[in-house]
């Protein structure tokens, strides 16, 4: 079986060796190129397929088991609902055809997969209804509509989680299986447990916007300086960089006194910085799984989260693998980040239980076999249909709990 993989890859985290070439800067998200390497490890052959607005031809790269397919892409594609960027994707996977596909987000990397005719999973990533709801504007609808004709098309949905799958739509969950996200061994050895902690508290954030938080938690941590003025609050990720729009809002509301911004860090980086965090603050209002929560687990990094934010209190175990809040209230915020800052015990305690939560529920080992159950299934009899699914079971864990 030949898998192919449609989505935003960070070739640099790929084990695979495309020899002295150069290769063009790509839209990156690290799970992607996890799941890649997981596959490999099987011993599969995957196929590959990205996009680079570096680009103005396709691009196939080789390795001993990795096809690299590179199409281009164009600015402002929103405008034109990403026509361009779905067609040359397309062009690309009919001329270096995989056995089945899988799809990663319900947008241009699906939709192109989906017209190929090669057998398509679409992964489910996010909620596009949701992000429009809190993000109003041109783009976030076009990608809800998007969404919405990807769903429609498709024939076989995994849901990365089981909030992702109670979110769609009936007709939509008809044709859907829960598979989790999960970690790759590599993170969960990188970090040892008693890395020595440093006096700041950390957010990992894509984006600075209502959903994900950063401003009432800015002004969550400017409470805190108040009980604890030596304290640092350390951001991370896209818009979080010296200048960006975290900082521009921080500077505007005068609340930049012991933050740094340091804008997006590489997986090792990253990993590093939040190990030596006393707390992770993840003050996003809605997660569809949360995978910045999961590497703190990883990291030995204890948690605050929403207690109503999607995925993130089964993720942390309904409040036994971290410390769920109200992030709409900066003041619960800033109160649970307080209840770890001055009880070391239960900051240690909640580490060990959220380490080993992560480790029994969501290893690369438990996640890839579901997915190579399902592509078996799909090849072998055109159903999605294996002993796995237990959608309804699932789904009761997270929700009546």
């Amino acid at each position: 079986m030949v898998i192919g993989v449609s989505g935003p890859v960070d070739v640099e985290l790929l084990e695979c060796d495309f020899g002295n070439v150069p290769i063009p800067s790509t839209s990156t998200f690290p799970l992607v190129s996890y799941y890649i390497n997981g596959l490999v490890k099987r011993g599969y052959h995957v196929i590959v397929y990205t996009n680079s607005a570096e680009l103005t031809e396709p691009t196939v790269l080789r390795s001993k088991q990795v096809t690299l397919c590179i199409s281009p892409a164009r600015p402002q594609p929103g405008r034109r609902i990403f026509k361009y960027e779905r067609e040359q994707l397309k062009a690309i996977m009919c001329q270096n055809p995989s056995d089945v596909i899988y799809a990663f987000w319900t947008y241009e990397y699906a939709w192109a997969a989906l017209e190929s005719g090669i057998p398509t999973v679409v992964s489910v990533h996010d909620n596009a209804f949701k992000i429009l709801l809190t993000q109003p504007d041109m783009f976030r609808l076009v990608r809800y509509l998007m969404n919405t004709i990807v769903l429609h098309k498709a024939k076989w949905i995994v849901a990365n989680s089981a909030y992702t799958y109670h979110n769609l739509s009936a007709s939509s969950k008809k044709k859907a299986v829960i598979i989790d996200n999960f970690y790759t061994p590599y993170l969960g050895e990188l970090i040892p447990a008693d890395t020595p902690k440093e006096n700041f508290i950390v957010s990992v954030v894509n984006g600075f916007t209502k959903r994900k938080g950063i401003p009432k938690a800015l002004h969550a941590f400017a409470k805190l300086r108040e009980k604890f003025p030596a304290l640092e609050y350390h951001l991370l990720g896209v818009d979080m960089e010296p200048g960006g729009a975290a900082q521009q809002y921080a500077q505007k509301h005068d609340l930049q006194e012991g933050v740094r911004f340091i804008g997006p860090s590489s997986q090792d980086e990253l990993m590093q910085h939040v190990a030596k965090a006393k707390v992770l603050l993840h003050p996003s209002v809605e997660e569809s799984f949360g995978m910045a929560v999961l590497e703190s687990m990883l990291a030995h990094t204890p948690v605050v989260g929403g207690k109503s934010s999607g995925f993130v209190p089964y993720l942390l175990n309904h409040g036994e693998a971290g410390v769920l809040c109200d992030v709409v209230s900066t003041a619960d915020m800033a109160a649970a980040v307080e209840k770890l800052l001055l009880n070391q015990d239960l900051a240690d305690e909640i580490t060990k239980k959220a380490n080993a939560f992560a480790k029994a529920n969501f290893s690369e080992e438990v996640v890839i076999n579901k997915h190579l159950e399902l592509f078996d299934s799909i090849l072998n009899t055109g159903n999605a249909n294996p002993p796995l699914l237990t959608k309804e079971k699932a789904a009761g864990t997270l929700f009546n709990s």
